[in-house]
């Protein structure tokens, strides 16, 4: 389990650093959702969510140099309140690319200090 997920997260990272990388220049429509759609695939969202637990970790996404220091749930739930937030408002996704949480979460999944078993 532990070796998909590193798969899974290098990928991702390899993917869409250059996508991620906070600015103004804009990212399509279609590259959001095929992020989004890798997400899903790659089991990076989590299929119970509490919005109350987003209310608890918003603060993460209000200085993206925080998410050094979440936890693998954290992230989690972060990419999946805001995938959700973006099928009614479409922009959040974008909005939180520009100011650097996007690419803060998808570092932290290639930090994570995980051990390959055997």
């Amino acid at each position: 389990m532990t070796h998909i997920f590193l798969k899974h997260t290098s990928s991702l990272y390899a993917k869409y650093v250059n996508d991620l990388a906070c600015g103004e220049r804009p990212i399509s429509v279609c590259r959001i959702q095929e992020f989004t759609d890798d997400l899903a695939k790659s089991s990076m969202l989590l299929s119970e969510f509490q919005w109350d637990d987003w209310y608890h970790n918003s603060h993460l996404v209000d200085r993206p140099e925080y998410i050094a220091d979440a936890t693998l749930h954290e992230c989690k739930l972060l990419l999946t309140a805001m995938t959700r937030l973006e099928r009614f408002s479409p922009g959040v996704l974008d909005n939180m690319r520009r100011r650097g949480v996007l690419l803060a979460i998808i570092e932290r999944f290639n930090s994570f200090p995980f051990k390959l078993v055997g």
